[in-house]
C-alpha cells in the first residue's frame, strides 16, 4: 500500500472543510455584508442597523427585548446598534412607562427617511449576491435557507420569536 503525497490528505482535509454547509453559509455572510457595505456606503448603514430600522419602522415603539427577538439578534448586540442609530438621530429611546429597567426604542423621521432611502439599495445587494443563480434556484435557495433556519430556530443563541410577521411580509412585500 503506497503512501499518500505529502500534503495530499491535508488537501483533501482543506476541500472538506471549504464544502461543509456552515463555512459556506459563513463566507456567503462575508460577501453579502461586503456587498451591503459596498453598495450602501454613502448612508454609513450596516446591515444590521437597517435590520433594526425596519424592525422599529414596521413594529412602531418596542422595548429592546422584544426587538431583539424580532430582529433575530442577542441583546447585547441590539443594544449597542440602537446606540449607534440613537447617536446618530434614526431611533430614540426612553424609559418604558410599565417597567422602569425596560427602554422603548422609537424611530425617528430620519431613521424612516433612511429606510425608504435605502430599501432599493438592499434589493440591489440582493440581487447581485444572487445574481450566479437563476431566478428558480434564487427561489429554492431561499426556500432552503428558510427551512433550515426554521428547523433550527430554537438552537440559536438569538431565535427569531416572531416568525409569522416575517413570513407575511415576506408574502405581501
Amino acid at each position: 500500500m503506497a503512501a499518500d503525497a505529502p500534503g495530499t490528505q491535508d488537501a483533501q482535509d482543506l476541500a472538506e472543510i471549504f464544502g461543509m454547509p456552515g463555512h459556506l453559509l459563513r463566507r456567503c455572510q462575508q460577501i453579502a455584508v461586503a456587498i451591503f457595505m459596498q453598495d450602501c456606503a454613502d448612508f454609513d448603514l450596516t446591515p444590521l442597523q437597517f435590520i433594526l430600522l425596519v424592525t422599529l419602522e414596521e413594529g412602531g415603539p418596542q422595548d429592546q427585548a422584544t426587538i431583539s427577538g424580532r430582529a433575530a439578534l442577542d441583546r447585547t448586540t441590539t443594544a449597542g446598534v440602537i446606540k449607534n442609530l440613537e447617536d446618530r438621530g434614526l431611533a430614540t429611546r426612553t424609559v418604558s412607562p410599565e417597567d422602569r429597567r425596560a427602554k422603548i426604542v422609537e424611530i425617528t423621521q430620519a431613521g424612516r427617511d433612511v429606510v425608504t432611502a435605502v430599501r432599493p439599495r438592499v434589493a440591489q445587494v440582493q440581487n447581485r449576491l444572487l445574481a450566479p443563480l437563476t431566478a428558480k434556484e434564487q427561489d429554492q435557495l431561499v426556500r432552503l435557507l428558510t427551512k433550515v433556519a426554521d428547523g433550527n430556530n430554537t438552537l440559536s443563541r438569538a431565535p427569531l420569536f416572531d416568525r409569522g410577521a416575517a413570513q407575511r411580509k415576506r408574502k405581501t412585500g
